[in-house]
């Protein structure tokens, strides 16, 4: 009898074991919904200090590191004193001016990527003509201490040159990494690999991607696949392991955001 239970105690805790096992959560990259990219689905929300301001938002990710929007607005203009973190934005539709407190005014436009400093002061104007302005926006979940603010820092456009691919020198291992902007919260990376395929042990930080050009095909750990091409964008989150293979025209490039180290 002694024997029988010790018996069921032991296949008891091995089932446990293995549903435990088989339970754990599968990391795997997280595809930026197409669809609220193309404006459809944001919710209208009241802003407690501008109630008569046409504001639009959905989250599309909010994890240990990084935010990810899409955000719409109204034609407004926003008088901004230290603003309060870094943002990569990438336009969709409208456009913006912005003018600083000390410094030259910029104008972006749809199509265009940019980064908003923290500590920014000056004028934020959206422009929507009788439409609504929206962007995709990333911004991290913490804010840094206001001591690594970079004083006197303004918005910045990426370069189209850059973006294209024409400052991409590949080292011998078929790889090139440059920081665009290094900012107190967000670091903007331009990278460049030759076609092939490499593997992922397990990432230590989380990571919005845009392809640029090629394809990116990605298989996590439980062998799933998941396939991106030119212009779409994903997370990679912590943690995630597998394959991943570029496939392109003699170059794969992308854009990387993520948190400052």
């Amino acid at each position: 009898m002694k024997k029988a239970t010790a018996l069921m105690i032991i296949t008891l805790a091995s089932i446990i074991i293995t549903n435990a096992q088989e339970s754990e959560t599968i990391i795997k990259p997280i595809t930026v919904d197409k669809s609220t990219l193309s404006g459809i689905g944001l919710k209208k929300i009241d802003l407690k200090n501008e109630p008569e301001k046409g504001f639009y938002q959905k989250r599309l990710f909010w994890g240990h590191e990084l935010g990810v929007f899409v955000v719409g607005t109204e034609t407004w203009t926003n008088n901004i004193k230290n603003y309060p973190f870094d943002e990569f934005v990438y336009m969709f539709n409208g456009e913006a001016i912005v003018k600083p407190a000390n410094g030259t005014s910029q104008i972006f436009y749809s199509g265009d990527y940019f980064f908003a400093p923290k500590g920014f002061n000056g004028e934020w104007e959206i422009k929507g003509n009788n439409h609504i302005h929206y962007e995709l926006s990333v911004i991290t979940t913490k804010r840094s201490d206001s001591s690594k603010i970079i004083k006197n820092s303004g918005h910045k456009l990426f370069n189209k040159s850059k973006l294209s691919g024409n400052s991409i020198i590949l080292n011998n291992d078929g790889y090139h990494e440059e920081t665009l902007e290094k900012g107190a919260e967000l670091t903007v990376k331009l990278i460049g690999e030759k076609p092939g395929e490499r593997t992922l042990s397990k990432t230590t930080k989380e990571q919005l991607i845009q392809i640029l050009s090629g394809q990116v095909t990605i298989t996590n750990t439980s062998g799933s696949g998941y396939i991106y091409y030119t212009g779409d964008f994903f997370i990679i989150p912590k943690g995630l392991g597998g394959k991943w293979k570029n496939e392109g025209h003699n170059l794969v490039k992308y854009l990387s955001v993520e948190k400052t180290l």
